[in-house]
């Protein structure tokens, strides 16, 4: 069985609307937290609005961001976007638009994890399937050391406050 997830950010004129893209595997904290961090660092080359952009293109069977150009989906017509993940929907078929929604309804939909990259501050904040935040992490705290450039260090192995490894 899968764990579902939206992956999104907000906007600051409106921080309570949601613009998110839905994952349909691994979206557990542990999976989707160093995933996010690693695709942060390698794909988007530590530009927060680069990952943004990267995340809220497609909806995701899974995010990869060791996926190159060459990795075949056993599904036909999914693609695979290099350094990010594999995606959702066909070849054929336009990706759906992002799904907006207020955080308060957030338990109107099939997943049981949401997770807002915040731009601002270089973060992730993960919300429960009712939209309650639980914790926010520094992307730059999940990342392997050898992905750490830019004189960036990683937090080390203590969990944030309400830590969900």
């Amino acid at each position: 069985m899968s764990t579902h997830c939206y992956i999104g950010a907000t906007r600051p004129e409106n921080p309570h609307l949601v613009h998110a893209r839905f994952v349909l595997f691994d979206g557990h904290p542990a999976v989707v937290l160093p995933t996010l961090a690693a695709i942060w660092a390698g794909h988007a080359d530590h530009d927060i609005s680069a990952l943004i952009t990267a995340i809220l293109a497609e909806d995701w069977e899974y995010l990869d961001p060791d996926i190159t150009a060459t990795t075949l989906s056993p599904f036909a017509g999914q693609r695979p976007v290099p350094g990010v993940g594999m995606t959702l929907a066909s070849e054929v078929d336009p990706p759906e638009p992002v799904t907006v929604f207020p955080l308060c309804h957030a338990r109107h939909f099939d997943a049981e994890w949401i997770y807002l990259i915040e731009s601002g501050t270089g973060t992730i904040a993960v919300h429960t399937s009712d939209g309650t935040r639980v914790a926010t992490y520094p992307l730059v705290g999940w990342l392997h050391p050898a992905l750490t450039g830019r004189a960036e260090r990683p937090c080390g192995s203590r969990p944030a406050v309400g830590a969900l490894r």
